[in-house]
């Protein structure tokens, strides 16, 4: 099931208006994380991060891979884009049923209207050939899952600061959803 998350700092008639020069530039993330413990961990960092840094994110939720790949094709559930935006910034873990994070980098690489994508990979695993297969296959960034609560706020502020300051290509799919 998708969890579109609304994070305390979120004002949706600002989100998007980049009249207004004194807000930094929000975006959409969408998570694939299957442990729902690893969810609300996530989402209370990004709360607590977004908030912090004076930043609006969208964080969209998906339980697996395969959810993640219908998302970002914006089909079934996910096909109205109002609801479900298209994200700026991917989020994944690596272990997941059906379809694991590995899985959905090679397919995000083989179409090109998703390859620009920003990815991050966010792991348990830091073994070579998880680190080396990810970056081959397109990913950013890979990051171990940090063991306690303040190290991983630390990272996801970090991720929302570094994302809210870069200019991020305009994905052709999302352009094709607008016309």
């Amino acid at each position: 099931m998708l969890m579109m998350r609304r994070l305390c700092y979120w004002n949706a008639n600002l989100f998007w208006d980049r009249r207004c020069p004194f807000m930094k530039p929000g975006f959409t993330l969408l998570l694939a994380e299957d442990d729902e413990k690893d969810v609300m961990l996530f989402n209370h960092a990004l709360e607590v991060s977004a908030k912090k840094a004076s930043v609006p994110v969208r964080l969209a939720v998906t339980k697996d891979g395969e959810q993640a790949l219908a998302y970002l094709k914006g089909e079934g559930e996910f096909s109205d884009r109002t609801k479900h935006p298209f994200p700026d910034i991917f989020v994944t873990d690596l272990k997941m049923p059906r379809l694991n994070g590995l899985d959905v980098l090679a397919w995000l690489k083989e179409h090109e209207e998703y390859r620009r994508i920003p990815k991050i990979l966010l792991s348990a695993s830091c073994e070579e050939c998880d680190v080396d297969e990810a970056y081959l296959l397109g990913v950013n960034t890979y990051f171990q899952k940090p063991i306690t609560l303040n190290e991983f706020q630390e990272l996801v502020y970090h991720i929302v600061c570094y994302w809210a300051h870069t200019q991020r290509p305009v994905i052709r799919h999302r352009l094709m959803l607008r016309c």
